[in-house]
């Protein structure tokens, strides 16, 4: 009940997660490997979504991060990441499948924008999306779908970007969902300098473990595996899910 699905009116999901990632290399202008100073980032994020009506879904998620690029002044920075707020509105379901729309605002955290950490942070953002999600049999597993296509309007400096999210899920158990996902990033435009055009593919996978009918632990990890003038991440993230 998440992705392209609206909650039932009054119900509602919370899933707060530590992520953590870090990279000593990237991927340059032509797709190739290239060294990269160390980076890391920590970050704790809730996401909540709640059901206003059965085909409509408020969304919020507020972040904090520690995020470090190297030695210097403004190339660590901690405190407060990106808030988004928005909502999900239901047009169609039928025979297993959904098709929705959403909209989010994106508040920024960051304030600073000489501190090179916070590089392209510190505008607000706003992100349009189509989703369409299915739910179906795989080989006698419950299983299902999310596919959504997104424009994000990146205000000030960056350039906007196109977003591609791909989430696969199969019931293992009927305790353990596996998920599988890929994320992928394309600007859109001319940013201004000293910003980048870029280009981004991240795959991850994960396991989620039904505790109780209302509370589930998820563990995974996440890679970045190819891309243009981004850095080659990898990570893990533990979350804790509750519906209500």
């Amino acid at each position: 009940m998440a992705g392209a699905w609206t909650q039932p009116a009054g119900e509602g999901l919370i899933i707060v997660s530590v992520d953590y990632s870090e990279a000593d290399s990237g991927f340059g202008p032509d797709g190739q490997g290239v060294p990269a100073r160390d980076f890391r980032k920590t970050e704790l994020r809730s996401y909540v979504e709640y059901g206003l009506t059965d085909w409509a879904t408020a969304i919020v998620q507020p972040e904090w991060r520690d995020k470090e690029t190297g030695p210097g002044q403004g190339e660590r920075v901690r405190g407060l990441g990106r808030v988004d707020a928005g909502l999900r509105v239901r047009l169609w379901n039928g025979e297993g499948g959904v098709v929705s729309v959403q909209g989010a605002a994106r508040m920024p955290g960051a304030a600073d924008s000489l501190a090179p950490a916070d590089g392209g942070d510190t505008e607000w953002e706003a992100d349009g999306r189509l989703l369409y999600g299915r739910g179906f049999v795989l080989r006698g597993y419950n299983a299902f779908t999310d596919v959504q296509l997104g424009y994000r309007k990146r205000f000030g400096g960056p350039a906007d970007e196109v977003r591609l999210d791909l989430t696969g899920g199969v019931t293992l158990t009927p305790t353990v969902l596996a998920l599988f996902q890929s994320f992928n990033t394309l600007s859109i435009g001319t940013p201004d300098a000293p910003l980048t055009t870029t280009r981004e593919h991240k795959v991850a996978a994960s396991l989620v473990y039904h505790l109780t009918d209302d509370w589930s632990v998820q563990a995974g990890g996440i890679v970045t595996v190819a891309g243009e003038n981004v850095l080659a991440q990898r990570g893990v993230s533990l979350g804790l899910w509750r519906s209500f």
